[in-house]
């Protein structure tokens, strides 16, 4: 019997600073307008992108844990740009990014803090102040 594949674990993180927290039910952005998310309660909300700050996609706890072992973040792509991106909100935070154009609805930002209770971050383009691409 095929495996249902997991629905990932979220923050939605609104422009106006609410954060919900929850598992996605839809297909996860850029390719969507609005996210379906059934929340820690139980009930189900939907939410504009246009009024995301960003889409936090949390780690599993135990790869977040091998992670701290081993001394590195094992889910950023190797061929990526080291980035500071800096929210219209002041937050900034460096990753990786793969591809990044002021035309598109957003991008996915691969923290690089060893820390980093994410695995990947959807920024919404309107919600970011500047992305400094580094070499």
């Amino acid at each position: 019997m095929p495996e249902t594949p997991v629905k990932p674990t979220v923050v939605l993180r609104y422009c106006n600073g609410r954060a919900v927290h929850g598992t996605l039910l839809t297909e996860a952005p850029p390719q969507v307008d609005s996210i379906e998310l059934a929340t820690q309660d139980g009930s189900v909300i939907l939410a504009d992108l246009w009024d995301l700050k960003a889409v936090f996609f949390l780690k599993d706890p135990r790869v977040r844990q091998a992670e701290m072992e081993l001394g590195r973040p094992s889910s950023i792509p190797l061929d990526s740009a080291l980035a500071r991106v800096e929210f219209n909100d002041g937050e900034t935070i460096r990753g990786r990014v793969q591809h990044y154009s002021v035309a598109d609805r957003g991008f996915f930002l691969y923290p690089t803090a060893l820390e980093s209770n994410n695995e990947r971050i959807f920024v919404v383009a309107s919600s970011v102040a500047t992305v400094d691409i580094e070499s």
